[in-house]
C-alpha cells in the first residue's frame, strides 16, 4: 500500500497544482451533466429538440476544438487557458444573472466554446510541465482528481438544480476562476536542463515548419491510434446511452435510480483503483495497455446480456471501470510521447475530435440496432468492435516500435 501511494511523490510541483486544479474546477462542473434537465424542465423543450441542439451545439464545439489546437501550438499554452478562462468565467456568471431560457442557453453554449477551445492547451500543457519519465503517473493524478472533484460536483449539482440554478452557474464560475488562478501563480515549464538526461528526441520542436497532418504521415502508428480512437469513444460512451436504456427497459420505474447508483459505483471504482491500477501495470508500454481496456469495457456488456439481476450491473461495471482506467493510462500519454511539442495542440484536438464523432456515430448506430433488433445485438455488437480494434492495436505495437525504437529501448523493462 506505501508503494501504491508513494508513486505520487517526488512529481513536478506542476503535477500536484494540475491535480488540484481538476478537483476545483470539476467540484464546480456539474452544468454539463445537468444540461439535458435544464432543456427540458427549466426551458422547455421538447426530447426531438433537445437531441438536435446536442448536435449543434456538438458540431459547433468541432472547429473550436481544432482553432483551439492551432492556437495553442502557436501562442503560450499558458497564457490561452488562462485568457480562454476567464472568458469562460464571464458568461457562466452572465448565464447565471438571467432566467433560464434562450439567453442563459447561449450564454451558456459560449462558456462551453472558449472551455473547448482552452481544452487542446490544456492537454498539451500537461506535457510541457511535466517529465517524460512521470508523464504516466502525472496523467493519472490528473484523472484522480478529475474524479474526485466530479463526484462531489454531481451531489452539488443535484442539490442546486430545483431551487439555485442560478447560483450552481456562478459557482461553476467561479471555481473555474479559481483553477486559473492555480494555474497563474504555481504553474512554470520545466527547464530543458531538468530534462537532458531522460529527454525524449521525439517531443523536440524540430518540425515547427511543417504541418501536423505531415507530422502523422511520417508516424502513421499515431494516426492509426487517432483512428482507433474513435472506436474506443463508439464503445465506451454507449454506458451513458445504451445502459440507462437498457436499465429502464428491464427494471422498469426503477430504471433511473439503479442507473444512478452504477454511475456512483463507477466513480467510487475510479477513485478507489486508480492509484492500484497505475501501480500494478506500470511495466506496460502504452498500447498494451490500450488494448487490455478496450477489451475490458466492451466485452463487459457482454456480462449483462440476458441478466435482469440487478447485482450482476455491479459487476459489469467494476469490469467497465477497470478498463476505463487501463485505458486512461496508456491512451492519455501515448500522444505526448511522440508527437513534438510543437504540435501537442493541433493533434489533441484531433483526438478530442475523434471522440465526439465516436460517441456520436455510436449512439445513432446502438439507436437502430436496439430499434430495429434488440439489445442483446447491440451489446454482441459493441463486444465485436472492442475486440477488432484491439486487434488493430495489436498490429499497430509491432508499427509503433519500429517507428519509435527509443522509446522502447528506454523502457526495455516493460512488456
Amino acid at each position: 500500500m506505501l508503494n501504491i501511494f508513494s508513486q505520487y511523490k517526488g512529481l513536478s510541483r506542476s503535477a500536484y497544482v494540475l491535480f488540484f486544479a481538476r478537483i476545483i474546477t470539476n467540484m464546480g462542473g456539474f452544468i454539463w451533466p445537468l444540461l439535458t434537465l435544464i432543456l427540458s424542465r427549466k426551458i422547455g423543450y421538447s426530447a426531438s429538440t433537445i437531441a438536435w441542439l446536442s448536435v449543434a451545439i456538438g458540431g459547433l464545439f468541432l472547429p473550436a476544438t481544432i482553432i483551439g489546437g492551432k492556437l495553442a501550438d502557436k501562442f503560450n499554452r499558458k497564457k490561452i487557458i488562462v485568457i480562454f478562462d476567464l472568458i469562460t468565467v464571464v458568461f457562466f456568471v452572465l448565464a447565471g444573472l438571467v432566467e433560464p431560457g434562450t439567453t442563459m442557453l447561449v450564454f451558456f453554449v459560449i462558456a462551453g466554446l472558449f472551455a473547448n477551445m482552452e481544452y487542446p492547451a490544456f492537454e498539451a500543457l500537461i506535457a510541457d510541465v511535466t517529465k517524460p519519465k512521470e508523464r504516466e503517473k502525472v496523467y493519472s493524478l490528473s484523472y484522480l482528481g478529475h474524479n474526485l472533484g466530479f463526484m462531489f460536483g454531481a451531489s452539488i449539482g443535484g442539490l442546486l438544480f430545483e431551487n439555485y440554478l442560478n447560483l450552481a452557474f456562478i459557482i461553476d464560475g467561479f471555481t473555474t476562476l479559481l483553477s486559473t488562478i492555480l494555474i497563474i501563480i504555481f504553474i512554470k515549464n520545466i527547464k530543458v536542463d531538468d530534462t537532458q538526461e531522460e529527454e525524449n528526441e521525439y517531443e523536440v520542436s524540430t518540425y515547427v515548419n511543417i504541418s501536423s497532418w505531415d507530422i502523422l504521415k511520417q508516424r502513421k502508428s499515431i494516426l492509426i491510434q487517432l483512428i482507433i480512437f474513435i472506436f474506443a469513444s463508439f464503445i465506451y460512451d454507449q454506458w451513458s446511452f445504451v445502459l440507462p436504456l437498457y436499465m429502464e427497459d428491464i427494471f422498469l420505474d426503477k430504471g433511473a435510480k439503479y442507473f444512478g447508483l452504477i454511475s456512483s459505483f463507477n466513480g467510487f471504482v475510479v477513485i478507489a483503483f486508480t492509484p492500484i491500477i497505475t501501480y500494478l501495470f506500470r511495466k506496460l508500454n502504452e498500447l498494451p495497455k490500450i488494448i487490455i481496456g478496450i477489451s475490458l469495457y466492451s466485452l463487459s456488456y457482454l456480462i449483462i446480456k440476458d441478466t435482469n439481476i440487478y447485482m450482476v450491473f455491479y459487476i459489469m461495471m467494476f469490469a467497465f471501470t477497470i478498463g476505463e482506467i487501463v485505458n486512461m493510462l496508456g491512451s492519455a500519454p501515448y500522444i505526448s510521447r511522440r508527437v513534438p511539442a510543437s504540435h501537442r495542440g493541433r493533434i489533441s484536438s484531433y483526438r478530442n475530435i475523434g471522440y465526439f464523432i465516436g460517441g456520436t456515430v455510436g449512439r445513432v448506430v446502438m439507436g437502430y440496432l436496439i430499434d430495429k433488433f434488440s439489445y442483446e445485438a447491440a451489446f454482441i455488437t459493441l463486444g465485436i468492435v472492442g475486440i477488432l480494434a484491439s486487434i488493430v492495436v495489436g498490429f499497430n505495437y509491432k508499427l509503433d516500435k519500429s517507428i519509435f525504437p527509443k522509446l522502447y529501448e528506454n523502457n526495455s523493462n516493460k512488456l
